[in-house]
């Protein structure tokens, strides 16, 4: 029955994911002779909630998912949070542990609303992997950065500009938070900060926007360039609600040749608009691909389901990718690379 589920949602996946990111994009088919894996893991199946496949962010994590999955038959269920609806995840976790799997990934719409039904599936012996990074859900493991250092990378970069084109003199911010996403307060808190410190509280005043996607983005944007078209700043929370103000910005009329529009995430999109120049000038991106995140998230999870050592907290680092870099951050090639270690366990132990 798993792996019947799983090749249903595999199927379904393959109509609805684009391959997103500056990686090439893999083939999600999953083989059925086992020859073919690097190490058989087919009779371990991982329940995974991404929060939207309609966010490129999320949608990459999958890629790395089905990566891992063509390489070792390990059955993955996928299932799609929706329109970031925490409800729908609540169900999807709910469903995972009726189905027995064995461990359970979940990025988490809100990690808040998610604690109980997660501590079912700890209850019942089940390993759970979550993001965002929070002990107090007392989980498994965690997967995840520092919101706060996320935002803060975010804001000593604009503070960098600031410094560089506005000589002291004191300037209007647009700060757009999602009340929907749980980082959203970390990583403003963060960016408010690192501004202040580089280029000085006195220097700056806030204007806050509110959005829960892209439509509303654009509109909050809108109106506050409208209400305050002395703007020089414009940060976002992730690439979803940058790339919208970069629409809104760019079809207002406004001088943009001075002005910095930063935000996070490192998707294809946001990192093609700072690659040409544009007013998007920084986008804070992972010091990995995400689908590499996913692959070796993954890895972990069977490691925790076998016994093994594994890390806790999976380690992520974040960088400021500005036009001055990002060729070079693009140019890397992704890697996908079955530890040694657990290809050896698993054979020592089918002996």
């Amino acid at each position: 029955m798993k792996k019947f589920l799983c090749l249903l949602l595999a199927a379904v996946m393959a109509l609805s994911l684009v391959a997103c990111g500056s990686q090439p994009a893999v083939d999600e088919t999953k083989t059925n002779d086992k020859t073919d894996y690097v190490v058989d893991l087919s009779d371990i199946t991982i329940g995974a909630c991404v929060m939207s496949f309609e966010q490129e962010f999320m949608a990459n994590l999958v890629v790395g998912y089905q990566e891992f999955m063509k390489q070792t038959g390990v059955n993955m269920l996928l299932t799609d949070g929706g329109n970031m609806e925490v409800e729908k995840q609540v169900t999807n976790v709910e469903n995972y542990i009726s189905a027995g799997v064995d461990g359970i990934l979940v990025q988490c719409v809100s990690l808040e609303a998610l604690k109980d039904t997660l501590r079912q599936a700890i209850d019942k012996g089940i390993p759970v992997g979550v993001y965002p990074y929070d002990r107090t859900a007392n989980v498994t493991t965690y997967f995840g950065y520092d919101e706060y250092t996320w935002g803060y990378s975010l804001g000593e970069c604009a503070a960098q500009w600031a410094n560089d084109h506005f000589n002291g003199e004191k300037i209007k911010v647009l700060s757009i938070t999602s009340p929907q996403e749980e980082a959203s307060v970390e990583r403003s808190r963060g960016w408010i900060e690192a501004c202040e410190a580089g280029y000085g509280k006195e220097n700056i005043e806030w204007v806050e926007a509110a959005a829960t996607d892209a439509t509303t983005c654009i509109s909050a944007t809108e109106s506050a360039l409208q209400a305050n078209p002395d703007i020089k700043m414009v940060l976002a929370l992730g690439d979803t609600y940058g790339l919208a103000a970069y629409e809104a910005l760019t079809s207002s009329g406004l001088d943009t040749s001075d002005m910095f529009l930063g935000a996070c995430d490192g998707t294809n999109e946001a990192l093609d608009l700072v690659a040409a120049n544009t007013v998007f000038r920084c986008d804070v991106a992972n010091d990995r691909y995400v689908s590499e995140i996913g692959f070796y998230w993954a890895q972990n999870m069977v490691k925790i389901i076998l016994g093994m050592d594994y890390d806790d907290p999976f380690p992520i680092t974040t960088m400021a990718v500005t036009y001055d870099n990002v060729n070079d951050y693009r140019s890397r090639e992704p890697s996908y690379v079955v530890d040694q270690a657990l290809i050896d366990f698993v054979n020592s132990n089918a002996q």
